[in-house]
This record gives C-alpha cells, sequence and structure tokens, in this order.
C-alpha cells in the first residue's frame, strides 16, 4: 500500500464524518478507504443500474431537481465498458471534441481496458469508439463528467417510478404531510441530510435518508429507504448481507436518533426499505426490533474498528486481521 504522509496530515487535520458508503468501504478494504478518501484517488463507479438507482430517486423524492442532478444526452449513452474507455482517454486529452482525440490516445485507452481487441484493425477499434452517439456523450462529459443519462434511460425510470407511485402501500408510506395545523402530530422530511459528531471518536456521520415520519402519537419513527435490485425480491434478504444495507440501515437510525429532539429520544426507531425489483415487483420489507438491535450492535463494533484506524493510523489491512483474530 502506497503510504503518503503529507496527504495523512492533510486528510486528519479536518473534520471527517462517515457516511454508509465510506464507512462500508473501510470495513472492506481499509486500503481502498486510504486510497479514495486520504489520498483522494477514488474512481468513477460507472453501473446502469446505479444511475437509474438514482435517477428513480431523483423522480420520487425530488423531481424538481431533475436537470439540475442529471444531463440528458440526445443519443444513447455508451456501455459501461466504453465509458470505461472515454472515461481513461480523459487523462491523456483535453480535445472538447471526440473528433480532436488523437487516435493513439484512443487505441492505448482501448488496451487498457482490454475492450475490442479481437479486431484486427486498428481502424476497426476507432471506429467503435467514433460513434454520433459517443461523440454527443463525449461532449457532455467536458463540461460535467457526473451523472449523464439518456432518453431512453430516463423514460424507463419514470415508468418504475409510475409503478411506486401506483403502488397503494407505498403511496400511503410517502404521503408528504403538510399541515399549517403546528400541533399537528406527523410530520414528513424528504431526502433529508443528517450529520451528527460522536462522543469518544474523532469523527462523526452523515447522510442523505429517502424519507423518514415522526408520529407523536404513537412516538415512532420510522424511516424508509428505497432500493431498485437487478434481482428478484426473493433474493433481497441475501443482497442486504452482500451490500450491507443493514449498515445503512443502522446509520440511518443513529443519524436519526441524534437529529431528534431530547423530548422525543425516546421514540421507537422502525426501519423499512421500499425494493422494485427488475420484474416490476415492488415490496416494503420492515426491518424487526431484534434485527434493527442486532445492526446496532455491529454499528457500534464497526465504529470501533473505525476508531483503530484513525488512532494507529493503519490502513494495511481490516481491523480483525490487525488484531488477528481471524483464522482457519
Amino acid at each position: 500500500m502506497i503510504v503518503d504522509k503529507q496527504k495523512e496530515e492533510e486528510f486528519f487535520s479536518k473534520d471527517f464524518n462517515f457516511s454508509y458508503s465510506s464507512l462500508n468501504r473501510l470495513l472492506f478494504s481499509p486500503s481502498l478507504f486510504y486510497k479514495d478518501y486520504i489520498l483522494k484517488e477514488k474512481e468513477i463507479r460507472l453501473d446502469k443500474h446505479l444511475v437509474e438507482g438514482s435517477v428513480i430517486h431523483c423522480l420520487l423524492f425530488e423531481a424538481d431537481k431533475l436537470k439540475e442532478k442529471f444531463k440528458i444526452v440526445p443519443g444513447k449513452t455508451p456501455s459501461d465498458s466504453v465509458k470505461k474507455v472515454l472515461y481513461n482517454m480523459l487523462q491523456y486529452t483535453d480535445a472538447v471534441s471526440l473528433d480532436k482525440v488523437e487516435d493513439f490516445v484512443i487505441l492505448d485507452s482501448l488496451k487498457e481496458i482490454n475492450l475490442y481487441q479481437s479486431l484486427k484493425k486498428d481502424e476497426q477499434r476507432i471506429a467503435k469508439i467514433r460513434t454520433s452517439d459517443n461523440s454527443d456523450y463525449w461532449a457532455f462529459m467536458m463540461n460535467d463528467i457526473k451523472n449523464i443519462i439518456d432518453l431512453d434511460t430516463l423514460n424507463k425510470c419514470k415508468d418504475r417510478v409510475e409503478l411506486l407511485n401506483n403502488n397503494e402501500e407505498v403511496k400511503t408510506a410517502l404521503a408528504q404531510k403538510q399541515s399549517d395545523f403546528e400541533l399537528d402530530p406527523i410530520t414528513t422530511h424528504a431526502e433529508a441530510y443528517l450529520k451528527c459528531e460522536l462522543a469518544n471518536y474523532d469523527f462523526g456521520l452523515h447522510g442523505y435518508i429517502d424519507f423518514y415520519e415522526v408520529n407523536d402519537d404513537t412516538k415512532e419513527v420510522t424511516i424508509y429507504d428505497l432500493k431498485t435490485t437487478s434481482k428478484s425480491i426473493t433474493d433481497f434478504k441475501d443482497t442486504v448481507e452482500y451490500y450491507n444495507y443493514w449498515l445503512q440501515a443502522a446509520v440511518y437510525s443513529k443519524l436519526v436518533f441524534e437529529n431528534l429532539p431530547e423530548e422525543k429520544k425516546d421514540y421507537t426507531i422502525r426501519f423499512r426499505f421500499i425494493v422494485i425489483d427488475s420484474y416490476d415487483q415492488v415490496y416494503i420489507f420492515n426491518v424487526s426490533i431484534e434485527s434493527m438491535s442486532s445492526w446496532m450492535d455491529d454499528l457500534f463494533n464497526a465504529l470501533e474498528a473505525a476508531k483503530h484506524h484513525f488512532d494507529t493510523k493503519n490502513f494495511n489491512l481490516p481491523y480483525e486481521f490487525l488484531i488477528r483474530r481471524v483464522n482457519l
């Protein structure tokens, strides 16, 4: 692992708040966390399912900000593999037009990504990149290299949002109650940014929560998180473990708890996943009190692991390996 003491000093001189994704990255691979957040060499993730999920979130909770958050290209966006080539090319050229990019830049990037190498001639490989749709995408990339979608993707996402909006259980759950009556027992919060300090830790937490409701009558807080999945809802329990969504639920629950007024700290916090799968099936998963209690214990263990890494500045191995708890 490459260590940069100057960048370490710069990183630790500033306040840091863990998001679910950054904490998850640290638990999975401290060396990758070091690369992404301390060295600031985070790679851009190109995954159409992640992009579609972000668009659906925006359409459902912040439809008025769609054009602010996403750039819509007139043609089709490239495949994920071609996108990787285009992003790789950005390192070697500042040409505003794809036609102006030198041939060797395209060929070197194709070789680095290992794409179209079975084609016999360089001209054939270059032609695969210099297409009309790729040229449109490149033009948008030169202005903003993130959050670019095509009309087909946008329309697909709109159809899925319509499915969610037509689902009675989802419609009831996400009803944004607005009342002029200041004693209304229910308040709702959509796309809420929350952060909190953590006692005895040199870092805090932060995150955007899709939707949560505070009910003063029942003394309950219900947090909703929307998930789109390329698998079936029948596999979602496994997906929760695979992607550590339990950690996200625990982080969000902690954030909401810490941001509640003192007189509401005794409210029961519940968590629900709203899931739409690739087969357009919609289901709301309730997280049991027992599961959430277990996940909060696991969050404490995760924060202790993070504390060890921050205190020792050792990011070579995951915490359980550093303290030699892993045996065969």
